[in-house]
């Protein structure tokens, strides 16, 4: 499950498109949405630290 939730991570996305492309907070001069996707950004890069760490921990030799 973690594997799937990496790969999952790892594909482009956002709150906000145009189109096909996901949008940046850098896109965008509302505050609110510029905050709401700085968030979602600094979140996301904690959960794949978290998962990368813990696959390394997780494939080990014991």
């Amino acid at each position: 499950m973690l594997r799937r939730r990496l790969a999952f991570l790892e594909e482009p996305s956002s709150f906000f498109y145009e189109g096909d492309r996901p949008l940046g907070a850098e896109s965008f001069d509302d505050p609110f949405r510029r905050g709401l996707l700085r968030i979602a950004r600094a979140t996301g890069e904690a959960e794949l630290s978290w998962l990368g760490a813990t696959l390394k921990e997780l494939d080990a030799p014991s």
